[in-house]
């Protein structure tokens, strides 16, 4: 019997189905603790919505992608409305908004959830050099408003003090950090099947 070869790359299985709903249970259990800081609302509840929306379309598969296929031109409109709604929500104002408004704050769940979805559904469909262009817009806006968050010396949020949007903005800028390092093997594995495809 011949042995099946085997990819240079481990097969990477969908998440379970049930695994975002378990998620935004905890998001919701939660909600009054994280955000009572800045720091946690930031640092935590917001990618903690983001990954799950991703973990949903990675569980939806191939039938999610087909379904978005006609409209999600290479996952540029997908990651395009990914990266406005992650903008909405570092403004301070939309902070206060979603702390002392309940609609805000459905609206505030649904669009970061819907962003993680987005960007899941999309994210191998674009292909690195569309990557790189969201990435790394994603990565200079993230770091650069955490400097100004943790460095700003007048209180930018209505409901949380200067300390805490300064270890909001320490969050910001290693969510950045790690966002960008996360990235880097996909950039690394594409430069080397680049240059094998040039020297075949």
């Amino acid at each position: 019997m011949k042995n099946r070869p085997r990819s240079g790359r481990a097969r990477r299985w969908p998440p379970p189905p049930w695994l975002p709903g378990l998620l935004l249970a905890v998001s919701a259990l939660f909600q009054p603790w994280l955000e009572q800081s800045m720091a946690r609302h930031m640092g935590i509840e917001l990618p903690l919505l983001f990954i799950l929306g991703w973990l949903a379309a990675r569980a939806g598969g191939a039938r999610l992608s087909r379904m978005a296929a006609p409209w999600n031109m290479a996952g540029v409109p997908a990651l395009l409305f990914a990266m406005l709604a992650l903008s909405l929500w570092m403004v301070p104002a939309a902070l206060d908004y979603a702390v002392l408004d309940p609609a805000v704050a459905v609206l505030k769940v649904a669009s970061i959830v819907l962003a993680g979805s987005m960007a899941g559904l999309s994210w191998k469909l674009a292909g690195i050099t569309i990557q790189a262009f969201f990435l790394l817009n994603w990565f200079w806006m993230t770091f650069v408003i955490g400097l100004l968050y943790r460095d700003a010396p007048q209180q930018l949020c209505s409901v949380y003090l200067v300390d805490e949007q300064a270890d909001a903005g320490r969050a910001m800028m290693a969510w950045a950090l790690l966002g960008l390092a996360l990235w880097a093997p996909s950039v690394l594995r594409e430069i080397r099947r680049w240059d094998r495809d040039g020297s075949a």
